[in-house]
């Protein structure tokens, strides 16, 4: 009698936890497709016309890789050059998006059904300059230059610090996946940046580690960047009271 009464319930939590999984894997293929757009027209978009296609390059991309467990595909006005402020400070030149489906995971017909599914993506674009002002002559290669190089961290610092302080030795860098990258680093097996085409952004952590990461990896929260000092003091960095930013 026991078994007759709990076992239909534990056959119902066994199939609904799977259910689940299933979902979230969906959800995971998603964000990584989504967040692999938005960082090659971050890396890329230089100007506005970059991002013309954007939805429809997603959205194919999102109906090749999840044929049959998604459908409904709807991708927003991709954001381009936008300003936001946030946290008392302003933010320039964000890329991104928000992205809905429908999963549909592939499990027993009793349990076939459909969720809405919706992720958001915001990343910051290339904010280089497109001057080329042609090769450096061998002469200035000899020269000292007067900038000093500091570290920050873009998403969410506000100082900047110098190489050895103990904020950034341990702290992921951002670095272009170069043929010279892939040998002395290997990819993550959790978030598969051997699947990334073309020059891109990865993450590495040069004195922590042989594994580099795309941007969307849990285990890359706060990279760190480098730039001239005179740079970040503009960009309204202040020094870090632990180091002095040297």
């Amino acid at each position: 009698m026991e078994s007759a009464i709990f076992l239909p319930v534990f056959l119902i939590g066994i199939l609904t936890l799977a259910y689940l999984i299933r979902i979230a894997a969906i959800q995971e293929g998603v964000h990584h497709s989504f967040s692999d757009e938005v960082a090659r027209v971050a890396a890329e978009g230089t100007a506005p016309v970059h991002a013309i296609g954007f939805s429809g390059n997603l959205k194919s991309r999102l109906q090749e890789e999840n044929s049959g467990r998604i459908r409904a595909i709807k991708v927003s006005p991709f954001l381009c050059r936008a300003v936001w402020m946030g946290k008392g400070r302003l933010y320039e030149d964000l890329v991104g998006g928000t992205v809905s489906w429908e999963a549909r995971p592939t499990l027993p017909p009793i349990l076939r059904g459909s969720v809405v599914c919706g992720d958001t993506v915001v990343a910051r674009a290339f904010t280089g300059t497109e001057h080329d002002p042609g090769p450096m002559p061998f002469s200035d290669m000899e020269k000292d230059g007067d900038g000093t190089l500091v570290w920050v961290f873009p998403r969410a610092g506000e100082k900047y610090h110098g190489e050895d302080c103990t904020y950034i030795k341990n702290s992921p860098r951002e670095m272009l996946l170069t043929p010279e990258l892939k040998r002395e680093y290997r990819p993550c097996k959790i978030c598969r940046p051997d699947r990334l085409k073309g020059p891109c952004l990865v993450y590495c952590f040069p004195k922590a580690g042989s594994v580099y990461h795309t941007g969307s990896c849990y285990i890359v929260d706060r990279y760190v960047i480098s730039m001239d000092e005179k740079d970040a003091k503009e960009k309204g960095y202040t020094p870090c009271s632990k180091c002095g930013g040297h």
